[in-house]
């Protein structure tokens, strides 16, 4: 027999609820997945860093600017340079490859001054890094067109621990600063209690702004502050350039030093944290605010609460 219209219909209703029904399973699902994967990222920095630190003795620093105090010159040589985070660990994360094309001898390394017209240190910036993108936040890069040629890079989604205040008054010393990268010996509260990296959300590709831009070594780039509790509605706070997107990415410019940018992502209610240990932790966005910045130094001698 062949449906009437009205049955037809009724079928149609059913089929669409039940869709309706199911839609927001798959997404979380979907989203699980997608944290998991972020996740698992994390760790793997985690791990190389950790790498780092049995090679070399010590963490990597978390920037050069250009100063340095003995002993924290690029291994093999008497240069400081203005160097991120990222490049001392893309061997211990399968991009020897990146490394090596980078020009590593000069001085003037680094955003303003570094190689701007060498071509395979170009290329290395702009090599695509997925240990270092969350599959939950958008794509973006840093586009050409913004800076001037030779300055385009990818960006990145894990930003490292600065502390609890700004970028030159960390509030309690972290395992990361300018010209410095601590040791184990020196996380005198516990290295399993003790920040490694956060995650963060990447500004749109033509957002002519610093934050998430992995090679620079812009203060507000990928330093992050417990300041406020994570994905906090408080403003990031940038120097000189700032492309607001409130709800998600909200800031204000102040001076230079005073940069203050919090860790974010898209997960709901949280983002996810390595420790020192390599440990990977999901932190809510609700953590008791004392807590959350005690984990963010490194000797200051406050219990960690429960988080």
């Amino acid at each position: 027999m062949a449906f009437t219209l009205v049955e037809l219909l009724v079928v149609i209703a059913i089929i669409g609820t039940l869709v309706g029904l199911l839609l927001p399973a798959v997404q979380a699902a979907r989203e699980a997945a997608r944290r998991s994967s972020c996740s698992n990222n994390l760790k793997q920095l985690a791990i190389a860093a950790l790498n780092y630190e049995s090679a070399y003795r010590q963490f990597p620093v978390g920037v050069y600017q250009g100063v340095g105090p003995t002993g924290y010159q690029w291994p093999g040589t008497a240069n400081y340079r203005r160097t991120s985070f990222c490049l001392f660990i893309y061997p211990f994360i399968e991009m020897q490859a990146a490394y090596d094309l980078y020009d590593k001898t000069s001085q003037a390394q680094g955003f303003f001054r570094g190689y701007l017209s060498d071509a395979n240190s170009i290329k290395a910036k702009k090599t695509a890094c997925s240990q270092w993108q969350c599959p939950s936040d958008r794509e973006a890069v840093i586009d050409d067109s913004l800076w001037g040629a030779g300055t385009g890079a990818i960006k990145g989604n894990y930003g490292l621990n600065w502390g609890r205040n700004t970028w030159s008054s960390q509030g309690s010393a972290s395992p990361f600063r300018n010209a410095y990268g601590g040791k184990p010996k020196d996380i005198l509260d516990g290295t399993g209690k003790t920040l490694m990296m956060m995650e963060m959300l990447k500004p749109e590709t033509l957002s002519k702004e610093y934050r998430a831009w992995l090679w620079s070594d812009e203060c507000d780039a990928y330093a992050l502050m417990t300041r406020v509790q994570p994905n906090s509605s408080d403003a990031d706070r940038t120097k000189d350039f700032c492309v607001n997107e409130p709800g998600r990415l909200p800031c204000t410019i102040v001076a230079a030093g005073s940069q203050s940018v919090a860790s974010r992502s898209m997960h709901a209610g949280g983002v996810n944290v390595s420790l020192c240990d390599g440990a990977v932790r999901f932190i809510s966005d609700t953590v008791d605010l004392t807590t959350w910045q005690s984990l963010s130094g490194m000797a200051d001698g406050s219990t960690v609460g429960e988080y």
